[in-house]
């Protein structure tokens, strides 16, 4: 199989499921080897197992550092190098802030800011001795504007934004671009049973698309910042939301 992004290496957290395996699918099918990434071995192999391309599974907790260390390891031991790591694991309940406890919090903080912290961390490492690489950070709509239901959520996401543009400036003359995407909501099977019906309605029609998004939406920016066509392209957050944050 050839393709666009034939042969690199792009390691990407939270994908024996969801966006992140549709996001695997879609690099693979463009030549790419995939590190699917995911808390339990199993679903991560039965990810990696359904790809086209040479693929490793790996069973990593994002939020321990140790777990990182040894993937990131496992991943030179097979192929060599890092081009790509997509840091898209991530959890979003929704929970009004007087019923939130400091537990909800962290939760949420130690999955989708320290992970992304850790996961870049280890791979930065990597990048520094290439001389080149690809960071991309999945943020959200909710770290620009906030959420209803969301103070831990968009205040992880708007880390996630602000630690995007700080690392872009130390990285950006080893030939290392990080930037991030800032997708609305997408309909997925998580979002579904996340949010209460109405509440999907009512983003659909403050949307100027006048739909909620899809994982096939995120594909071809993900694709962009992967290639060497973004290499100017440092520190930016590119909202994919059908027009939702335009204003």
């Amino acid at each position: 199989m050839s393709g666009i992004h034939q042969d690199k290496v792009v390691i990407i957290t939270g994908s024996s499921r969801g966006i992140g395996y549709s996001i695997a699918e879609y690099l693979s099918n463009e030549g790419a080897k995939i590190v699917i990434i995911g808390r339990y071995i199993e679903t991560a192999q039965a990810a990696a197992d359904k790809l086209p391309t040479d693929s490793l599974a790996v069973q990593c907790d994002i939020s321990r550092e140790e777990d990182v260390k040894t993937m990131v390891e496992t991943v030179m031991e097979k192929y060599g190098k890092i081009d790509v790591l997509i840091n898209n694991a991530g959890v979003f309940p929704v929970k009004t802030f007087s019923a939130m406890t400091l537990a909800d919090w962290r939760s949420v903080m130690t999955i989708d800011l320290d992970g992304t912290f850790i996961a870049t961390h280890a791979v930065y490492k990597v990048l520094e001795k290439q001389k080149h690489g690809k960071i991309i950070n999945i943020a959200s709509v909710a770290g620009r504007i906030g959420g209803l239901g969301f103070t831990h959520y968009s205040a992880a996401k708007g880390g996630v934004i602000a630690f995007t543009k700080a690392l872009a400036r130390e990285a950006a003359r080893l030939n290392i671009q990080v930037n991030a995407i800032a997708p609305g909501i997408v309909e997925t099977d998580m979002a579904k049973s996340n949010f209460p019906q109405y509440a999907l309605t009512e983003a659909t029609k403050n949307t100027p698309a006048g739909r909620l998004g899809t994982e096939a939406d995120l594909f071809g920016i993900i694709s962009f910042l992967c290639s060497p066509g973004s290499d100017y392209i440092i520190g930016q957050t590119i909202s994919v939301d059908g027009g939702y944050t335009m204003i």
